[in-house]
C-alpha cells in the first residue's frame, strides 16, 4: 500500500466529475439546493404601490400642517383592505381607509397610521364619514412602491447559486413554482464484514451489530442526498455482485471495511478483478489510513475503514469533498482555529484527526477517542487536526479544526 498525503488525496478527489444532470423541484423544496439556471422575475414585487400600515391614504398636500390642535378634516370615500381589486378616485380633501398591503389609489401619495387619525366608522363608504388627521405626512411617506423589492426582469438567482430560505421566498413572491437545480447523485452504502449483523438480526457469538451503514446514510440524508444501504460478508463473489448490481443506479458507492491488508480485506482484490481504476489506496493520516478511491464505469467507489470512528472521520474528510466535486456544490467542512481546553497527551507522527466539541471558544477532546468508538463522537461538532510530528500538546495550544 503506497500512502499519499491528505492534500494529494484531496487533489485527486477534486478532479472527480459526474455527468451534468438537473432536476425540477418544488419551490418549497429548493432551499439548500444549487440553481442550474438563471432565474429572472416575471413580475414586479410588489406588483402595485401598497400601504405598509393600517390607516388612511390621501394627498399629502391636504394634511400639510396638521397636528393635534389643528387636525386636517378629510372625507372618507372608500375602504381598501388587502387584496381589494377595486379602484377609487380620491379628490382633494378626500381619503380612503386602507389596510396593510392594500393597493394605494393612484390619486394618493401618502398614508398615515390609524393611531394618528380619528374616525366614526372604518368601513363607512357613503361619503358622509369625516376623518380627522392629527399628523402631517410628506410626499410618498409610508408608501411602498411597486417593484420596491425587485423589478420585473431582475435576476433573482444566478446559475450555480446556492438557494437559501430568503431567496426561496423571493422566488415564490415572483410566482415561481418549480426550480431547476443541480441533481445530486444517489449514494449506495455497502457495509462489509462477516462479523457484522444488520439491525434486528439475532446477535450470535462472534458477531457485532453494524453501525456504519446507519451513521453514513444518516449523514448523507442530513446533507440532502438520496441513499440506500446494503451489507455483504467477506466474500469476493458477494462483494463483486453487490457493487456491479448498483453501478448504473448509483454514481457513488461508499463501502466500509475490508480495505486494509488483512487476510479478509478483499476490497483491493475485488477492485482489481472488476477492472476498476484505483486512483489511490492508502492515505497518511490517523484514523482511516487504508482509504481507497476507485472508478468503475461512470461510478466512483470510496472505500472507508470498518472501524466506526475511522469511517465517520474519513467520511467527513474525504466523502464530503467528493460529493462537492460530483455536484458542483460545496459540502466541505469549514475550518477555524481555536485553543485546546485541556492537554492532548499523545504524540502524532502523522496527521491525526480527533473528535472535539467547541465550547466557549475552546476545543474539548473526549477522554476516549479510539477509532473503534462511536459514542464519544455524539455531541461533538468538530474534527480537530493534530499536525504530523506533534508532541503532546498543552492546553491553550491553538489548533485547526473543521466543523462537522
Amino acid at each position: 500500500m503506497a500512502f499519499i498525503s491528505v492534500e494529494d488525496a484531496l487533489k485527486i478527489i477534486e478532479s472527480a466529475r459526474c455527468p451534468d444532470r438537473t432536476e425540477q423541484v418544488s419551490v418549497f423544496d429548493c432551499c439548500g439546493r444549487t440553481a442550474a439556471e438563471e432565474i429572472v422575475s416575471a413580475v414586479d414585487q410588489p406588483p402595485f404601490d401598497r400601504s405598509p400600515l393600517d390607516g388612511f391614504a390621501f394627498r399629502s398636500a391636504d394634511v400639510a400642517g396638521a397636528c393635534k390642535e389643528r387636525p386636517a378634516r378629510l372625507q372618507q370615500v372608500g375602504y381598501v383592505p388587502a387584496g381589494c381589486g377595486e379602484t377609487f378616485s380620491v379628490g382633494p380633501g378626500q381619503c380612503v381607509r386602507i389596510m396593510t398591503g392594500g393597493r394605494i389609489p393612484a390619486d394618493c401619495d401618502a398614508v398615515v397610521g390609524i393611531e394618528d387619525a380619528a374616525y366614526a366608522d372604518a368601513c363607512d363608504c357613503d361619503g358622509a364619514a369625516e376623518v380627522l388627521i392629527f399628523k402631517a405626512v410628506g410626499h410618498h411617506q409610508n408608501y411602498v412602491f411597486a417593484g420596491e423589492d425587485f423589478l420585473k426582469g431582475a435576476v433573482l438567482c444566478r446559475k450555480g447559486q446556492r438557494i437559501d430560505a430568503a431567496l426561496a421566498g423571493c422566488l415564490s413572491a415572483a410566482g415561481v413554482t418549480e426550480v431547476t437545480v443541480c441533481a445530486r447523485p444517489a449514494v449506495y452504502v455497502l457495509s462489509t464484514g462477516s462479523e457484522i449483523c444488520r439491525p434486528g438480526e439475532c446477535l450470535s457469538e462472534g458477531k457485532i451489530y453494524d453501525s456504519n451503514a446507519v451513521y453514513l446514510t444518516s449523514r448523507l440524508k442530513e446533507l440532502g442526498f438520496f441513499c440506500e444501504a446494503g451489507w455483504a460478508a467477506d466474500d469476493a463473489a458477494q462483494l463483486k455482485d453487490a457493487i456491479l448490481s448498483r453501478l448504473e443506479q448509483y454514481p457513488l458507492i461508499l463501502t466500509t471495511g475490508g480495505v486494509s491488508v488483512g487476510d479478509l480485506d478483499l476490497m483491493p482484490e475485488v477492485m482489481a478483478e472488476l477492472g476498476a481504476e484505483v486512483l489511490f489506496h492508502g492515505v497518511s493520516l490517523k484514523p482511516g489510513s487504508p482509504l481507497m478511491l476507485a472508478k468503475l464505469g461512470g461510478s466512483y467507489i470510496l472505500c472507508l475503514s470498518g472501524n466506526p470512528y475511522a469511517a465517520a472521520a474519513t467520511f467527513e474528510l474525504f466523502a464530503r469533498p467528493l460529493l462537492s466535486a460530483l455536484t458542483g456544490e460545496d459540502f466541505r467542512m469549514k475550518a477555524l482555529c481555536a485553543p485546546l481546553a485541556e492537554d492532548f497527551p499523545k504524540t502524532s507522527p502523522g496527521p491525526r484527526y480527533v473528535r472535539a466539541n467547541l465550547k466557549d471558544g475552546k476545543l474539548y477532546v473526549p477522554q476516549s477517542h479510539s477509532s473503534g468508538q462511536l459514542l464519544t463522537l455524539s455531541g461533538c461538532d468538530h474534527l480537530l487536526k493534530i499536525p504530523a510530528g506533534s508532541k503532546p500538546l498543552p492546553a491553550g495550544t491553538v489548533v485547526e479544526a473543521y466543523r462537522i
